[in-house]
């Protein structure tokens, strides 16, 4: 068989020449095309990628704001005596337990520089029903600094109260971490943790605008103060061993208020009186002397408050910066006879 004209079909010529290049030309137009569209598509999913995690990070603030808004409008709702009660189971200022992990006094923590990993346990009451949620926390010694504006709030959860917002760029001394993503700070308070990052984060500071001079005042003489003389501390005297028992070494922590100012026995606490003991101890209204008194005052306390385990003793400040530079203690601890 003979095929007839086929080689002179696929004969290269100079008017098939035209032809081809057209060919392989829009071959390639469809080929760069379809290269650059490819570019733009996957340019494309990437930005809606970083849109769509700036949108997640952005919902976690506002679903914390709608929260505490309607956790506000149900405790409006509620009459006086569940509110009372909601606000106790939520926030206690007992100090820890040694022998069943139970809550973690928040002062005593903030004030310890201990590095121990044994985890805590913080129970907290839902603000409806009787639901309670379990978080564990454990030590954790960090600097990190808040990436946005973020709520620092008492408790490890949106639905705790605000204290008061952190911007972008401020430092936050972390010393515990929840299981639920929180950072405990030195305070005592949470802030979330995917709000925040280790790296420092530098601000730009506001050049500042010059100042406009002011005319120059005549300059007016001040009289000469004469020096007033410091007044001699007064000694107080020396507490009367004999009319007092020795009842041993006890170690000392303190605590501050969160939820009012009243004690287990129905007194105000007074800092430089009020003392926290174990039931087992001492009954309240004992009057105890600590031999060099930690708050550098007389050493006389008196028992109204409860939460410690035996051994122990509680000393009322009004705020953390009344706290010892050591956090806590032991010292001689004596029953004044009355």
């Amino acid at each position: 068989m003979r095929f007839i004209g086929l080689t002179e079909g696929l004969r290269m010529t100079k008017e098939k020449l035209p032809a081809v290049i057209s060919v392989i030309s829009v071959v390639l137009l469809c080929l760069l095309s379809f290269i650059g569209i490819s570019a733009l598509l996957e340019a494309d999913a990437a930005a809606a990628m970083d849109k769509h995690e700036q949108e997640i990070t952005d919902l976690i603030e506002s679903s914390s704001q709608i929260t505490d808004n309607l956790a506000t409008s149900i405790e409006t709702s509620q009459d006086a005596t569940t509110t009372t009660a909601i606000t106790t189971a939520i926030t206690t200022t007992s100090a820890t337990t040694e022998s069943s992990g139970a809550t973690t006094t928040t002062a005593a923590t903030s004030a310890s520089t201990t590095t121990s990993s044994t985890e805590a346990t913080t129970t907290t009451a839902a603000t409806q029903g009787t639901t309670e949620t379990t978080v564990g926390e454990k030590t954790y010694n960090a600097i990190v600094y808040a990436t946005k504006t973020v709520n620092l709030r008492k408790g490890p959860g949106t639905q705790y109260e605000s204290i008061r917002l952190l911007h972008r760029g401020d430092q936050i001394d972390v010393i515990g971490v929840t299981t639920n993503g929180w950072y405990k700070t030195i305070k005592g308070n949470y802030v979330i943790a995917s709000c925040t990052q280790s790296k420092k984060i530098n601000t730009p500071t506001p050049t500042p605008k010059p100042a406009t001079p002011t005319p120059k005042a005549k300059p007016t003489k001040t009289p000469t103060k004469k020096p007033t003389k410091a007044p001699t501390p007064t000694n107080r005297p020396a507490p009367d061993k004999d009319k007092m028992t020795l009842v041993g070494e006890y170690k000392i922590t303190f605590y501050i208020p969160f939820q009012g100012t009243k004690t287990a026995s129905g007194t105000t606490c007074t800092m430089g009186r009020t003392i926290a003991a174990n039931k087992n101890d001492f009954p309240f209204g004992t009057v105890l002397y600590i031999e060099n008194d930690p708050l550098g005052g007389d050493g006389y306390y008196t028992v109204e408050d409860r939460g410690v385990s035996s051994g122990k003793l509680d000393i009322f400040v009004n705020t953390m910066n009344d706290v010892p530079s050591y956090g806590r203690t032991t010292r001689k601890v004596y029953i004044v006879n009355k």
